[in-house]
């Protein structure tokens, strides 16, 4: 299991294409990826989950990828969210 801390104030709220594109870098893998904070577990692979918790209360949240990719998926997520920055 891989839990990486985020910030994802420069992201919020998250719109329908950022959670697009999020949703589809997780659906790439196996891994089981989950997005969680104060409790609140969003899974990564789905659009409409992203959407329902589109602000986090303080922006921050944990990224939790457990599977036999974990370390790959963790990666192609970082690299979405990096990517909806610039």
């Amino acid at each position: 299991m891989i839990r990486t801390e985020l910030d994802l104030r420069p992201l919020m709220p998250f719109t329908r294409l950022t959670a697009a594109r999020l949703a589809t870098a997780a659906g790439r893998y196996e891994s089981r990826l989950t997005l969680e904070c104060e409790g609140l577990v969003l899974n990564m692979k789905s659009m409409l989950g992203l959407l329902s918790q589109a602000k986090l209360p303080d922006g921050r949240a944990m990224l939790v990828a457990d599977g036999p990719d974990e370390q790959a998926a963790t990666q192609a997520v970082l690299d979405a969210l990096t990517r909806q920055q610039a």
